[in-house]
């Protein structure tokens, strides 16, 4: 999963262009699966997913489980979505098959928490994230740490944040919902 000031990050640049949304709503709808008691529910992820790096971290979100419950979205189910779907990328665009079949799952959680710490503070910052934008879930709030280099470069990330936050999603459900999987934009 993508850290919260990711999520946040995606969900602020979304809202720019989309200032029609209630900021609240997405904002509560973006932090709610990670904030959510059972993390595996609250993303749809498949139960029949392997314990190999590349299967389990890209079985964790199930876009299309989560219209087929979810037929018409309200803003918080906006934000929920656009959450799931920056997971699914995460996981697909920024790390290497390679580097997943390649580290330990100890390995790549220790790698991805740490990248973690040291962007919270950069995103935040760059972003324009507060503590107040986490006022519907404060226990996610963190405040990070200096930015080091890491198995996620800030510049990466950046790139990452633009595509994603400028995504048309309605066009994109249609997609996810002919070809009835997860399926890139």
């Amino acid at each position: 999963m993508a850290c919260a000031t990711i999520h946040l990050a995606v969900a602020k640049k979304y809202l720019e262009e989309h200032k029609e949304l209630n900021y609240d709503k997405v904002i509560a709808g973006t932090l709610y699966p990670d904030a959510a008691s059972n993390n595996d529910e609250s993303h749809y992820t498949n139960k029949s997913r392997e314990s190999d790096n590349v299967s389990h971290v890209r079985g964790k979100v199930n876009l299309y489980a989560f219209l087929k419950e979810h037929e018409i979205l309200n803003e918080f189910e906006l934000g929920w979505f656009l959450h799931l779907v920056t997971d699914y990328l995460f996981f697909k665009e920024c790390f290497t098959e390679e580097y997943l079949l390649n580290n330990s799952y100890e390995d790549f959680c220790k790698d991805l928490y740490f990248a973690y710490d040291h962007l919270n503070l950069y995103l935040s910052e760059k972003y324009n994230i507060t503590e107040n934008d986490y006022k519907d879930y404060p226990s996610e709030y963190y405040s990070g740490k200096v930015y080091e280099d890491c198995i996620l470069p800030k510049e990466m990330i950046d790139e990452f944040i633009n595509r994603v936050s400028i995504i048309d999603l309605e066009k994109y459900i249609k997609k996810i919902e002919r070809y009835q999987n997860n399926i890139k934009p």
